[in-house]
């Protein structure tokens, strides 16, 4: 858990609109891969951060530090990566955890409706 300087910093330059991104490349903590990022998003809302806020910056914040302006919006002409909830992130953050799509390169990669409807996992 980081500590109290640390969170009052980040709430410091969230509020001063210092952009900031969230993502991994690596896997880096414990469980699942990405399972540390879910974890780092919920640590950004603690530090004061709103939930849309944190969705930026892992989406177009994440976008424009790795300079890749084909991805971190939903638009035409941009690569086509969307994760499907099943519940409002912007609620809370943690709903980031019930995954039940995955949509890479415009192509269904991951769907967890058939796991459900066959009893089958994917």
């Amino acid at each position: 858990m980081p500590t109290r300087t640390a969170r009052g910093n980040r709430q410091k330059v969230s509020r001063a609109g210092v952009h900031i991104a969230l993502g991994s490349d690596t896997f880096s903590g414990r469980g699942l891969f990405g399972a540390n990022t879910v974890e780092e998003a919920e640590l950004m809302v603690a530090a004061g951060m709103t939930p849309t806020q944190v969705l930026a910056a892992g989406t177009s914040g994440a976008s424009r530090q790795c300079a890749r302006p084909d991805l971190g919006t939903v638009a035409r002409g941009k690569c086509a990566d969307l994760l499907v909830l099943d519940a409002d992130p912007t609620a809370d953050i943690g709903n980031l955890r019930r995954l039940r799509m995955v949509i890479l390169n415009g192509e269904l990669a991951v769907d967890k409706r058939r796991a459900v409807s066959s009893g089958s996992p994917r």
